[in-house]
Parts: structure tokens; C-alpha cells; sequence
């Protein structure tokens, strides 16, 4: 009865497929070579659901995701992936108890391609003939690659290049500023997740820098996540420390050891902002977790109403949507 089950969803697939009159070839950010439709109307994002659609939402394609954030996302904490794309509030969920593909519900929406990191999911939909494009996402330059394909994926093929180029350009203004500033100047940061005790993503090694801050963490590591120890986050006594979760401030305080620290003990933790994803982690925003940082740094330098004014911008640009003053505090309060 499984294999006869299969069978017919991989006939199902199959004949999805054969519908599609015009289709083309690209190639992912694994080197992958994907047969997508011509014109794609409905997008599914699977596995690191909010980071992806970020990616989606930057290229101007929020209306095109046909499926629910995922019961593992709080809906409280995410509740901005709803003000940008509503349809996800209400959408099916298409992942499994164990976070796989649901392969039936799937194909009952019928997307024209899925999104995802994980090459294990491509590897089960390619059985069933649905188009997976896998992103791979750890550097800036990966962040340009990224909104370079996906706007390319969905027809929008010019945004790639504006993208990159209001990147580089905000990037070279904060540079200009931080390039001033003498080292002695400069806070030293933690970027911290102290439930497990690691530094989280390799990425924020790069944003502290570029912010203007000496990350204790950068020591010329390429993992993606760095376990500390107590006695590593002590000895480094970090000037500012920056977390992901408001969560992550109590478990400093209520820590009998980490809430000696002076940055906790003086108020210098800050929280990550939070749009379409977590600032600090790897996100299509990463050029404001940039000049957050800056100004959390360097306020002097970095004044807050230039921060509020670049929020406005980017999301107006980049995600087509308009936010009042009032939002972006929203957004950027709990990093202050």
C-alpha cells in the first residue's frame, strides 16, 4: 500500500509538471541545474522558513508564497512575516512533526517551485518532479547572490543588481564613518546565545566588525556556530553584549556567574532587531543589522533618526512596503 501511495504521488508530480508549457533552466546556489516554469505564480519555503522568504519579500514577491509559517515559529515573535506576506498567517503547513517535507500536502498546492537550504528535501521532491532551488547563505556576498537568484527565479531580474549596489553603497558610507574611529575607540562585543552557549552564526563575526566593534569571538573561524564556555566568556569580559531573543537577557541576569559580568551588571546587553528575521543571524536585512550595530557602537556617530530613516527605506525599496515611524520603532525596540 506505501509503494502503491508513492506511486501515485509521484505520478501526480509528474503530471504537474508535464502541464507546464514553457520552463528553463537554473542554477542554484549548490551548482544545482533546476527545470523551474516560465512564469512562477506560487512559491513554498521549507525548512529556515523565515530567512527564505525574506529573500522573497526582497524581491518584491511576498504575494506569491502559498503556504503557513510553520507551528515551530511563534506567531507572536515572527508576527512581522504576517505584515509582509498576511497569507502565511492562514496558509497550510507543510512540514511534518519531524520539520520534513509533507510530500501530499505538497503537491496539493501545487507550487511552482519550493525554496529551501536543505538538500535532503530537494532530494525527496525530485522524486515527486517539484522544483527545488537550494540557497546557500553565510557571507555578504552570499546575501547578493541570493537576492540576485531569487529575483531572476520569480521576474524580477533587475533587483539583483540594485540590491548589491545600495549593499555596497550603505556598507561604504558607514565604512567612511568607522574608518575614523581609533581602535582604542572601539567596544569590544559578544555576540552571544547563552541557552547553549554559543556564538550562533559566523556571519555576525563580519556585522560587529563592519559596525565598528571587536568581536572576542573572531579569531579566524570558519564554523558556523562557536561553543563557549563560561570560563572563554568571562576571561573575555566583553565591553557590549548582543543577544538574538529577549529571552537571552534574563538567562544572563539569572545566571550566577554570567550576571557578574559588568556589561550585564551595567546594562550594556542589547537585543538583535526583528523584521522578516532575526538581524543578527543570516538575513536578506543585513545591511541594517550593520548600521544597528554602528549605533549601538558609536551613537554619537550613528544617530538613531539616520537608523529609522535607513529602516524606512529599505523595507519601501526592497519589500515594497511602507512603514510608519511608529513601525520601525517596533521593530527596532527591543535592539535598544
Amino acid at each position: 500500500m506505501r509503494k502503491l501511495a508513492l506511486g501515485i504521488v509521484a505520478a501526480v508530480g509528474t503530471s504537474l509538471l508535464a502541464t507546464q508549457a514553457f520552463a528553463r533552466d537554473i542554477v542554484d546556489m549548490t551548482g544545482r541545474t533546476v527545470t523551474v516554469p516560465d512564469t512562477i505564480e506560487r512559491v513554498v519555503t521549507l525548512g529556515s522558513v523565515p530567512v527564505i522568504n525574506g529573500f522573497v519579500f526582497a524581491v518584491g514577491k511576498a504575494d506569491t508564497l502559498a503556504m503557513g509559517l510553520p507551528t515551530r515559529f511563534n506567531p507572536e515573535r515572527w508576527a512581522w512575516q504576517f505584515f509582509f506576506a498576511p497569507q502565511l498567517r492562514d496558509g497550510p503547513v507543510l512540514q511534518d512533526a519531524n520539520y520534513g517535507p509533507d510530500v501530499e500536502r505538497i503537491l496539493s498546492v501545487a507550487p511552482d517551485v519550493v525554496l529551501s537550504f536543505e538538500q535532503s528535501t530537494a532530494d525527496i521532491l525530485a522524486a515527486v518532479g517539484v522544483p527545488t532551488v537550494l540557497l546557500r547563505i553565510q557571507t555578504p556576498e552570499d546575501l547578493k547572490a541570493g537576492v540576485r537568484l531569487i529575483g531572476d527565479l520569480l521576474g524580477n531580474a533587475a533587483i539583483g543588481e540594485e540590491y548589491a549596489a545600495y549593499f555596497d553603497d550603505r556598507l561604504a558610507r558607514i565604512a567612511a564613518v568607522v574608518d575614523a574611529i581609533p581602535a582604542e575607540a572601539r567596544p569590544s562585543v559578544l555576540y552571544i546565545n547563552p541557552v547553549n552557549m554559543s556564538q550562533p552564526h559566523l556571519v555576525a563575526e563580519w556585522w560587529i566588525t563592519a559596525g565598528g566593534g571587536i568581536s572576542v569571538t573572531n579569531d579566524g573561524r570558519t564554523t558556523e556556530t562557536l561553543t563557549l564556555t563560561t570560563e572563554t566568556v568571562v576571561n573575555a569580559n566583553p565591553d557590549i553584549i548582543l543577544v538574538s531573543d529577549p529571552a537571552h537577557v534574563e538567562a544572563l541576569r539569572n545566571d550566577a556567574t554570567l550576571s557578574q559580568l559588568a556589561a550585564v551588571r551595567e546594562g550594556r546587553v542589547f537585543v538583535t532587531p526583528m523584521g522578516a528575521h532575526i538581524w543578527g543571524n543570516r538575513t536578506v536585512e543585513q545591511v541594517l543589522t550593520v548600521l544597528w550595530a554602528a549605533s549601538v557602537f558609536h551613537p554619537d556617530a550613528f544617530p538613531h533618526a539616520d537608523l529609522v530613516a535607513e529602516v524606512k527605506y529599505f523595507y519601501a525599496t526592497f519589500f515594497r512596503t511602507e512603514l510608519s515611524d511608529d513601525q520601525v520603532e517596533s521593530i527596532l525596540a527591543s535592539g535598544r
